[in-house]
């Protein structure tokens, strides 16, 4: 399955179609990527040694795509109640976004880190929209003062944009005072805003489209 595909049902199996035939019977305008849109929080986790261990995440989910996933929940979600419902879509999310990194970019100077894993995850309703929240725990901690810690999240075919949620932006859990961090505006050349631009609902984007459009959040902290 090519990343395209994923990013348009990576939340829930069954949930494409709806979503895609819904997006149809809207104006023009919307045959074009990004098709989805999620207000992003990060809370950055530092250990008592100062060392990052975790980024605990908060996506907040269109209105439009909030309603898709509360119909597919009506559907086709397993339990009696809407908790249950929803703790089997939230489940389902993090499944399908686990071979992907979670969307989930991150560096520690130049070099790139793999091996996270989710714990914490949870699908809640916030003010009408679903808000889809976990914790990417990194598989050793990184020290922010040896080397710049980076992070981006992001759908590589850009079917779905994601940015940081102005109001909230990024919280540094535990860190010290000599630590800060920049967020750092994507400025994707006008040639790849046409071709975005330029893709339907239905066609695949080229490998990497997304990563022009991405925030990148740097950390770095003094000795």
């Amino acid at each position: 399955m090519n990343r395209s595909v994923v990013a348009r049902s990576v939340f829930v199996p069954g949930t494409r179609a709806l979503l895609l035939g819904l997006l149809w019977l809207l104006a023009p305008a919307v045959h074009a990527h990004p098709h989805a849109w999620i207000d992003l929080r990060v809370s950055v986790i530092f250990d008592a040694q100062g060392h990052v261990t975790a980024l605990r995440q908060a996506w907040l989910i269109d209105p439009f795509y909030s309603l898709v996933l509360m119909e597919e929940m009506a559907e086709d979600a397993i339990g009696d109640t809407l908790e249950e419902k929803m703790e089997d879509i939230g489940t389902r999310m993090i499944t399908n976004l686990g071979p992907y990194d979670y969307f989930t970019e991150i560096r520690h100077g130049d070099t790139r880190i793999r091996g996270a894993t989710a714990s914490d995850h949870r699908l809640d309703r916030n003010r009408g929209r679903l808000e889809l929240s976990f914790t990417l725990n990194l598989e050793k901690p990184l020290d922010p003062v040896a080397d710049t810690f980076e992070y981006a999240v992001f759908d590589p075919s850009y079917f779905i944009e994601i940015l940081h949620d102005d109001n909230a932006a990024v919280a540094l859990e535990g860190a010290s005072e000599s630590c800060s961090l920049r967020i750092i505006e994507p400025r994707p050349d006008p040639a790849m805003i046409a071709r975005a631009a330029a893709l339907d609902v239905n066609q695949t984007a080229e490998p990497g489209l997304g990563r022009h459009f991405t925030e990148r959040t740097e950390i770095r902290c003094e000795p």
